[in-house]
């Protein structure tokens, strides 16, 4: 689990995707990988979902995740596949505590005090601070990290090109998850070239947040 960590630190950004068509899969990695961003979340929200997490994970440039799952089977048929890490739109101790059991990461949702407790004493060090700018975004981290100055957050939710320096620049965020650089229509409509410009801009903001 450190080792995954360590490895979405180094990226610091996480594609979250929406497949509608599994056709999509090959040319959307490979825009992806071509921009600089070999790292993927795959929404489990359509039929096709766990199919394009099958077919992602042929890949060996890639790092593929699973995101807004919200219950044990969908965390079980996740697993199975092979995904690297698992994030939850929300906190479940169910199935957090079935990461630990299962040996894979998984970044629980987590907001208030209450929650990010309950996950810090469950032991992660890691949660999805989502939706992150509804819930107050870098000012609510901020405040956060003094209770809790062991907790990493990965902030999801409102992120996007124009705010995300102020994310990247905080200690305690290890890494940004959202659509900006991979939207659904572009996704959709198959214009490839715009993801990859759009990875490339993100990936100049990492290098270069000031």
């Amino acid at each position: 689990m450190k080792e995954i960590i360590e490895l979405l630190a180094h990226h610091r950004i996480i594609p979250n995707v929406i497949i509608d068509d599994l056709r999509s899969v090959k040319p959307l990695s490979d825009a992806l990988v071509a921009g600089g961003l070999p790292v993927v979340e795959v929404a489990l929200r359509t039929q096709d979902s766990l199919a394009a997490l099958e077919r992602l994970l042929d890949r060996r440039d890639m790092i593929v995740g699973a995101g807004t799952v919200t219950t044990l089977a969908q965390f079980d048929a996740a697993w199975r596949l092979g995904v690297r890490f698992i994030v939850t739109p929300g906190f479940d101790e169910n199935i957090l505590r079935h990461g630990r059991r299962r040996d894979l990461l998984v970044i629980p949702g987590a907001v208030t005090p209450t929650e990010i407790m309950q996950a810090q004493n469950l032991g992660a060090s890691l949660v999805n601070f989502f939706p992150s700018q509804a819930f107050g975004g870098l000012t609510a981290i901020e405040a956060l990290a003094g209770p809790f100055p062991k907790m990493q957050f990965l902030a999801t939710g409102g992120v996007n090109l124009e705010n995300l320096a102020g994310y990247i620049k905080n200690p305690n965020v290890v890494a940004c998850g959202g659509t900006w650089m991979a939207r659904r229509e572009w996704i959709q409509k198959g214009e490839w070239e715009k993801v990859r410009e759009a990875c490339g801009k993100t990936v100049a903001v990492v290098r270069n947040p000031n």
